[in-house]
């Protein structure tokens, strides 16, 4: 498999991670901070991509013959501290860096020492920003502390759900891993050159402009919400049916497009009883008076409402109408100067940041 696919994998697996913890992390962000912070959003991001790469680097790849590894003894701990050394003497040595790189002991070593610098990193940057001497100890210890969780999961075949162990336990890996940590808390500090990250003069309680990227991020968690809704429904649904039915058992088609318009009713119920979507809630932005019924239920039809319902009906042209909606929401956002959007535009709903005494009341 190489070094590669375990990294390939864990962007892919790191992204849908990062898309499904969006909407509480921004929720988050806005009511203790006050914004989003875009700088502080890329790096928890990049540390998400980062842990799951080092659970796919720690268990990939998987033993293709369990039995005849096992049959041979599996693999045996490497427990004598710096046999690394020798293995660079024999394998050639050390001749600069490009000859550090085509020994396999020696790249071995580095690749080990530079898995870990991020960990370090992240941990001072997250859990001891402004302490220098704090930071560096828990980087340090994490670094530790996990490589040693990694090694021992690969020493028990990942904790016995494997008869023996198909990777090697390594006393060396465990002080390359520890070093990079070490290294990776001292060079925190870069992480502060990552932009929007400007600390904020004023208090999470007051109030922000509505700008065009907020509005499109509460658009974003409205189809988020609305999309995972549908795929834990129609996996549910899925599940059920293989229990009761068995697996020959197939889901009916009408089951499947009810369940997927269950959102869509929930979505209409949020803005029929706040004057809001979920989303909106996140990012706090609220309508600057009390909508009546009929603004709402337009809004709802003509936004994320209409664009769930479309998408899991099975009639000619609902794809088409639903791709308009989304390029209408999207052109939306630049024609009104309160940055209302399509559906609430037509609908003659202007909104503005929760915060704001004056909307405090629309709000609830």
């Amino acid at each position: 498999m190489g070094t590669v696919m375990p990294a390939v994998i864990a962007v892919v697996f790191g992204v849908v991670v990062v898309l499904a913890g969006l909407v509480p992390w921004a929720a988050v962000q806005y009511r203790r901070r006050g914004v989003l912070g875009v700088g502080v959003t890329v790096i928890a991001a990049a540390a998400v991509v980062y842990a799951l790469a080092i659970v796919s680097y720690t268990l990939l790849p998987l033993p293709a013959d369990t039995a005849a590894l096992c049959t041979q003894g599996g693999t045996h701990a490497q427990l004598r501290l710096f046999t690394f050394v020798d293995d660079i003497r024999r394998t050639g040595g050390l001749g600069g860096v490009t000859g550090v790189l085509r020994n396999p002991a020696a790249a071995q070593v580095l690749f080990n020492v530079v898995l870990f610098v991020p960990l370090g990193m992240f941990v001072r940057y997250f859990l001891a920003r402004g302490h220098a001497v704090r930071g560096v100890l828990l980087g340090t210890v994490a670094g530790l502390l996990v490589s040693g969780l990694v090694e021992f999961t690969q020493l028990t075949g990942d904790w016995f759900l494997y008869p023996c162990s198909y990777r090697l336990f390594d006393v060396d890996d465990l002080l390359a891993n520890t070093v990079g940590a070490f290294l990776g808390a001292c060079v925190a500090p870069l992480l502060r050159l990552v932009p929007g990250q400007r600390r904020e003069d004023r208090g999470p309680e007051q109030p922000r402009a509505v700008t065009v990227g907020r509005r499109l991020l509460g658009m974003v968690c409205d189809v988020l919400l609305v999309g995972i809704a549908q795929l834990v429904l129609a996996t549910s649904v899925a599940i059920v049916t293989f229990v009761t039915a068995g697996r020959e058992a197939s889901v009916p088609p009408w089951l499947l497009t009810l369940v997927s318009l269950l959102p869509a009713v929930a979505m209409l119920a949020a803005l029929l009883t706040s004057g809001r979507t979920l989303g909106e809630r996140v990012v706090r932005i609220a309508p600057t008076a009390r909508p009546r019924f009929l603004q709402l239920v337009a809004r709802w039809a003509l936004g994320v409402g209409g664009w769930s319902v479309l998408n899991a009906i099975d009639v000619p042209g609902a794809a088409l109408i639903a791709g308009l909606l989304v390029v209408g929401a999207l052109v939306g956002v630049f024609l009104w100067s309160d940055r209302r959007g399509f559906a609430a535009g037509l609908a003659g709903i202007s909104i503005g940041d929760d915060r704001a005494p004056a909307l405090k009341d629309a709000a609830r």
